[in-house]
């Protein structure tokens, strides 16, 4: 209902514009109706509180912070099994230096 209206008073301004300049305004006409009905149809800007606004950024901050620790975890995990097929490689090499001394 309330776009029905809105369209309604774009097309009567654009119509007494029409009406009051004669036939050569149509084009501005209807440059005019195109005008007033997307200023009527945007949205407002809405300004958020200030305790809105904190909360977002606290929000966010906490994303953040979890990301980072996530990451933090990965890196440990993988540091963890670099060492560990380190050790595996080591050892693997060392069992075969045994085994061509004893041959």
């Amino acid at each position: 209902m309330k776009i029905f209206l809105k369209i309604l008073i774009a097309s009567l301004i654009a119509g007494l514009w029409y009406h009051m300049n004669g036939d050569e305004s149509g084009f501005v006409a209807i440059a005019l109706f195109i005008f007033v009905l997307f200023v009527l149809l945007v949205k407002p800007i809405e300004f958020q509180s200030p305790a809105q606004r904190e909360d977002y950024i606290q929000q966010m901050k906490k994303k953040r912070e979890q990301k980072l620790a996530i990451e933090t975890k990965q890196k440990e995990e993988q540091l963890r099994l670099y060492k560990a097929n380190q050790e595996r490689e080591e050892k693997r090499k060392k069992e075969l230096e045994i085994k061509l001394k004893n041959r």
